[in-house]
This record gives C-alpha cells, structure tokens and sequence, in this order.
C-alpha cells in the first residue's frame, strides 16, 4: 500500500498494480477509494481500507497498469526534489530522479 499525490494534489492509493483515487468515507471511518480507470474504463475495482490496512478489495475488468504507476512515480519524484532543492536547476533534478527511477 503506497501512496503519492495526483496533480491536483490529492491522495493517490497504488496497490497491487492498480492506482486508486478516494472516493468517500464509509461507516466507522474506512476509508473506500475508486479504481482510476472508472470513467475510463467503467471499472468498479474499488478498496476499503482502515488505518492503512485492507479490508475489502474489489475486482478490476481491466489488467494492471504498471506503466502508468512508475511514470505518475517519476512524476512526483520529479515535482518532490524540484520543491526541496530549489537551489538545483531542472535539468539536475530530472538528471537525478531519472537515476533514482531507472
């Protein structure tokens, strides 16, 4: 279970090759979150979860998108160092997240 962030700054759940955006709390605080090819794929793969762990996972119609996960993690590894080392120019900071991805 891992999380990074979607473009607008919103929580992303990745988990076993599928990523996840949130979707509502459920009853005693478990939090369900909606596969992220919903609309684009009609896919109703969704997971509850509760303090960090798994409580139901729901099946996807579609495989898994690993290609997908390691670019939006590259991504954010990118927009990560950017914002911590604001000292360094682009090209140093997609120099080295590019070694840290590979």
């Amino acid at each position: 279970m891992e999380f990074i962030k979607s473009e607008k700054g919103k929580d992303k759940l990745i988990y076993n090759g599928y990523m996840y955006t949130f979707e509502k709390f459920g009853t005693e605080e478990k939090s369900i979150w909606k596969c992220d090819q919903y609309k684009k794929m009609k896919c109703k793969g969704r997971i509850h979860s509760l303090n960090n762990e798994i409580l139901k996972e729901i099946q996807h119609n579609h495989v898994q998108d690993c290609g997908n996960i390691e670019a939006a993690k590259a991504v954010n590894l990118i927009k990560n160092m950017a914002t911590q080392n604001v000292d360094l120019s682009t090209r140093a900071v997609i120099s080295s997240a590019s070694t840290s991805v590979s």
